[in-house]
């Protein structure tokens, strides 16, 4: 049976990272060798396993998220220039984010930007055509 040696959670056979604190299964092969011919170790959490889990197992993929890219210049021309800005900003920042979890944070965060600037933009244009329909008709009648 083998255990974590970062945090004690215990481990199934075909797992390569632990699933609580993230420590690579190497270290856990380690720890196993170091059990079976020394006395019981006393383990202690550290309080940031979220951090190591996301780090170890899932880090940024690095890549440029070219559909939010896209999204974000067309909001940048089209709709809303100062969340366009930010939400294009954010986005390349993305890139080069050192962690998954980082990563994710900046993509969520210019996808809001752009639902912002294109809900609002699209709110605009309906008032201005109402309002021109609006003005139409009063004319004609």
């Amino acid at each position: 049976m083998a255990f974590c040696s970062n945090c004690g959670t215990k481990l199934e056979e075909n797992e390569k990272f632990c699933p609580n604190c993230g420590t690579q299964r190497e270290q856990v092969a380690n720890a196993q060798n170091a059990e079976a011919s020394a006395e019981p170790q006393v383990v202690v959490n550290n309080g940031n396993q979220n951090e190591n889990y996301n780090a170890a197992v899932m880090g940024a993929s690095g890549k440029l998220d070219t559909p939010s890219l896209v999204w974000s210049i067309i909001n940048l021309i089209v709709c809303c220039q100062p969340l366009g800005i930010a939400s294009l900003i954010l986005t390349i920042l993305a890139k080069e984010a050192p962690t998954a979890a980082d990563e994710e944070k900046k993509l969520k965060a210019a996808k809001i930007c752009n639902l912002i600037g294109t809900i609002g933009a699209a709110v605009i244009y309906f008032c201005y055509i109402i309002f021109y329909v609006f003005i139409f008709a009063m004319a004609s009648a």
